[in-house]
Formats: structure tokens, sequence, C-alpha cells
């Protein structure tokens, strides 16, 4: 065997290079997954190892480009924001990360940020499936509701340069990020509003929703923006759970239960469903949906 390929069966796994760090007893505990978001690591804890948080913590703070551990937060509360974050070592959870050609800089500790959304953030510049559900030829506007630190906001700007994307964000620390993401990529086709969305009214011609939480409720309002005269889309995010709908597997989202066809349609009178997509599960039985509503 070859000195490379003797090297290359001795090289530890990165969970292998933080066990080696800490006692054997604790071995068995350690989380054999977690997040990296930049420069952040984001880490669930098991009760075992509580009494030794930070040095766990120091043992992952180890991993290459790591300069902060902290627990992963829970996301809660109408601005969706981390509950009860706790920094577990260094001095900062600000980080930046790159995702499909562009940057976002944030703060873990007072912002949301979805690390299973990779794909669906891209929003048309997604992979396919996510691309169809985002498909159009070339809006005039977009206005992206809940636009936190630019998720979608940003690759909407990116993916359809002539086009005006008003990004509303009501949480005023989302929305100074938000700002500093817009300048951080050079994008200049971004209006960005400081407000809660049902108090914006401007004219669409695709409406976002990307947010958690009874998201029907802001469709009246959502439908009202869309322009006058012309064909419009609704897209919108949030989570259902299957026991509701009569779903019995995740597959069965795909043909739209008519309970969730119906109750969709009614909130958005004029407008139908057209597509929806499984984007991930969220929680026992629940499914976190991306829905494309048109005009009928």
């Amino acid at each position: 065997m070859s000195p490379a390929a003797v090297s290359l069966l001795q090289r530890e796994t990165p969970f292998e290079q933080v066990a080696a760090r800490l006692p054997e007893w604790m071995q068995q505990h350690l989380p054999r997954k977690w997040v990296q978001l930049g420069c952040v690591l984001l880490l669930r804890l098991p009760p075992e190892l509580e009494a030794e948080a930070q040095a766990v913590a120091a043992a992952y703070a180890t991993l290459p480009g790591v300069e902060a551990v902290m627990r992963r937060p829970r996301i809660a509360g109408e601005l969706r924001q981390p509950r009860l974050p706790q920094l577990l070592f260094g001095s900062s959870a600000e980080t930046e990360v790159r995702e499909h050609g562009l940057r976002y800089r944030l703060d873990l500790q007072r912002v949301m940020w979805a690390p299973g959304n990779v794909g669906w953030r891209a929003g048309p510049r997604g992979p396919a499936a996510v691309a169809a559900l985002y498909a159009h030829p070339g809006p005039r506007v977009v206005l992206d509701c809940f636009a936190g630190v630019g998720y979608f906001a940003l690759q909407f700007a990116r993916h359809w340069p002539a086009t005006q994307v008003i990004a509303v964000e009501k949480n005023p620390v989302a929305a100074e990020y938000l700002r500093q993401n817009v300048a951080l990529n050079g994008l200049d086709n971004v209006e960005i509003i400081e407000a809660d969305c049902r108090d914006v009214e401007r004219e669409a011609d695709i409406v976002h929703l990307g947010y958690i939480g009874d998201t029907a409720h802001f469709l009246p309002h959502a439908a009202l923006q869309m322009r006058a005269g012309r064909d419009g889309t609704i897209i919108l995010h949030d989570a259902f759970r299957r026991a509701d709908y009569g779903v019995q597997r995740s597959g069965e989202w795909d043909a739209v239960p008519g309970q969730l066809r119906r109750e969709l349609e009614r909130a958005a009178p004029g407008l139908r469903v057209a597509r929806v997509a499984r984007v991930k599960n969220y929680g026992p039985a629940t499914a976190h949906l991306a829905i494309r509503l048109e005009a009928a």
C-alpha cells in the first residue's frame, strides 16, 4: 500500500478529531451531527453532557473554520426569533453564510436562519422542483413579505435584475442585516420597508409569503396586492399537520388535499392552488409546504 493510501486510511473524521480531545466516557454521548454556518457551529447537547457543555464546545471549536459554538436555538414568536440562544464558545455569533453565489451576514443569537432550506432559499435560481414553483418570465415587481435578512429577496433580485424587489420586514434587527446584505451583494433593485406587511400596499406580480405560522391569515391582504388587470402569483410557505388534511404519507401532499385547496382559495378569492411541494418534515407528522396560487 502506498504512503498516500496509508495516510488516507489514517485520516480522522471530524467527529473523531473532536472525540480525541475529550474523555472516553463522553464519546458515546457526543453529537455526531451539527450545523456549521460560516464561522459558527450549532450543536444540540444531550443531558449527559450539560455539565461539561463548555469543554465539549471547546473541542468542536477546533474544527476548521469554527470561531464560535452555540446551542441550536428554538425559533418562535411572531418575529421568528431565536429563543434562549446560548453561546458556549467564542465571543460572538455574528457570521456570514454564502449560498448560491450570495452572501448573508447575520447574528445567529438575534435572527433566524433555517439550515435545512438550502435549495428552497434559492427560489427561481434553485433546483428544478424549486425553480418550477417560482417560475416566471420576468415580473415587474416582487413583494417579498417576511423578508428577514434577505433569504429570498436577494435571490429574486439577482435572478431578475430588471425587477423591483420590495422586501418587507417587521423585525428591526433582521431589517438592519437585510440592508447590510443588499449592500454586501451590490444589488440596486431592492427596496426595503421596515413594517408589518399588512400595513404595506404595493401592486406586485408576485407576492411571496416566506413565513411559518398561520400564513393563510395573510393571504387576503396579499391577494389585494396583485397587479390589477394582470395575472398574478402568490407563493406561500407554512407548516401543515397531516392529520388535519387526511394525509397518510408525505408523498400525498403533491396531490393537494381538497380541504387544503378549499381553505386557501377561500382566503384568496379569484386565485387557485396551482402547485404544492413539500420542502421538508417539520416535526412529527407535519410538513413544511411551499404552495403556488395563480389567478383563476
